[in-house]
């Protein structure tokens, strides 16, 4: 795949593409079906082109921070794995912000990149003050000859799936944020060196991945996970949190004990993913403790076979 940002993304041009539009915060239910209808597209011939943003457009037009479900590392990795042929991350300014709906169309997905389908939300909005929305957008399609492909909503127990929801069930009810995922909330990165206290001191060895500042996370807690190395899932115990029971302060970060694996993933990105959440992150009064408590939450996940 390949991946276009700020100034690379700026200076592209190509023809002949399916693009879908949107901020794939997650990359949920309702953006696969975007991304199915890319894939259909690339049986005619034609190029799957992913169109987002490197910032959100919130972030640059209020000025305050906004964390992703996914960090621009994870979607790209994502995307790539979906059989996506370009993810331009193009830079949102406040000068992008200022371009008309019409210019948007005619300057950036006719002229620059070649547009003969476009796929979008029913409820998609573009362009200076988000005056642009679907009748529009079919309207310039006639004019400019590509298809506009306005898709339907989901809904899951009784609620829209949607980026802002799905943040908000993150914490409060993990599972549903993964039924609007379609596929596991992940984590993906490097595995980097601890302090080496899972195999030597408390006797379940573990890797450790450091969570970006940017990365929205679930609650702090320990939940069954599966870790997935060389085409093949791993069952895993993971702990997401701040390691309260060993001395000192540390970083948000996983940390993960893979069942039935023993080979060496220091250096190497792996993603892992968080099944269901198992209990809260607590201090543990001493070691030994807190090796009968990983023990117990082994047992219960075996229990569950997931």
């Amino acid at each position: 795949m390949i991946y276009l940002q700020n100034e690379e993304a700026m200076q592209f041009h190509t023809m002949g593409t399916a693009i879908a539009l949107g901020k794939f915060d997650g990359i949920h239910l309702g953006h696969q079906l975007l991304i199915d209808g890319l894939l259909r597209e690339k049986e005619k011939g034609r190029q799957a082109l992913v169109f987002t943003f490197g910032s959100h457009p919130n972030s640059v037009l209020t000025g305050g921070s906004q964390k992703n479900i996914y960090t621009p590392e994870e979607k790209a990795y994502y995307f790539a794995s979906l059989g996506i042929d370009i993810l331009l991350e193009y830079p949102f300014t406040k000068e992008f912000a200022s371009v008309s709906p019409e210019d948007f169309v005619y300057q950036y997905m006719v002229k620059k990149l070649g547009v003969q389908s476009i796929y979008v939300g029913e409820d998609f909005h573009f362009g200076r003050g988000r005056s642009g929305n679907v009748g529009l957008l079919k309207l310039l399609g006639e004019e400019y000859h590509f298809e506009v492909n306005a898709l339907a909503k989901r809904t899951l127990h009784g609620k829209m799936v949607s980026s802002t929801v799905i943040r908000d069930m993150l914490e409060s009810h993990f599972y549903v944020a993964n039924e609007m995922l379609g596929n596991p909330y992940f984590i993906y990165g490097e595995v980097v060196h601890g302090k080496h206290l899972g195999g030597r001191v408390i006797g379940f060895p573990t890797i450790n991945q450091q969570i970006p500042g940017n990365k929205l996370v679930p609650s702090f807690g320990v939940y069954a996970s599966r870790v997935y190395i060389d085409g093949c899932y791993y069952r895993g115990i993971s702990n997401l949190g701040k390691k309260p029971t060993i001395r000192g302060s540390h970083e948000t970060g996983l940390e993960t004990h893979i069942l039935g694996y023993n080979g060496d993933l220091y250096g190497r990105d792996v993603r892992t993913e968080l099944l269901y959440f198992i209990r809260p992150e607590e201090k543990f009064s001493s070691i030994e403790d807190l090796k009968k408590q990983i023990q117990n939450d082994i047992s219960l996940m075996l229990e569950q076979d997931i």
